[in-house]
């Protein structure tokens, strides 16, 4: 069957925050501890039944997230509808960049939704960047906002499932 709505997806954030990580256990229901680094762009699809919207078939960009790709990125968010911005819980240099990621996404995709996703839930320990200063960070930047983790699959699906839904009512707003 032909889905109904075909989007793109960004996965943005600085390398090693555990994108990949987070599309594989999304599209396959599985986690790898070592993943080589992205280089450039990865592109994956998962096709889904979405509540009141039906079928949907999302295209999942996977973006390199070194600065050697930076002159790139604008070209690879083209005709984004929307990204998950991923930082590392363990890692406040992570979080730190986001308002890179957040300023070349919204001057390539002005009204796109963002939601940011702190993985790496499940490194209790090491965490340095808590969940209230990730709300903060989210409500003064007008983002949405996951805590998750792609080694136990703690809200990954919801969080993809999420963006899809503000995707889809941001579509069927403008027609």
């Amino acid at each position: 069957m032909e889905p109904k709505y075909i989007i793109k997806i960004c996965l943005l954030g600085d390398a090693n925050v555990g994108k990949t990580s987070l599309v594989y256990r999304f599209i396959e229901n599985k986690f790898r501890e070592n993943y080589k680094s992205t280089l450039g762009v990865n592109l994956l699809k998962k096709d889904m039944d979405i509540a009141q919207y039906g079928e949907v078939s999302a295209q999942i960009w996977d973006l390199g997230g070194q600065e050697s790709f930076k002159s790139l990125r604008k070209l690879y968010l083209e005709g984004a509808n929307g990204a998950l911005l991923v930082y590392d819980m363990t890692s406040k240099k992570t979080f730190e960049k986001l308002d890179d990621w957040v300023q070349d996404f919204k001057e390539a995709r002005v009204e796109a939704p963002i939601i940011l996703i702190g993985n790496k839930s499940d490194l209790k320990k090491q965490i340095k960047i808590t969940e209230s200063d990730s709300k903060e960070y989210a409500n003064s930047n007008n983002l949405g906002m996951i805590i998750t983790s792609a080694k136990t699959g703690q809200n990954v699906e919801e969080a993809f499932i999420e963006l899809t839904k503000r995707i889809l009512d941001q579509i069927s707003d403008k027609s």
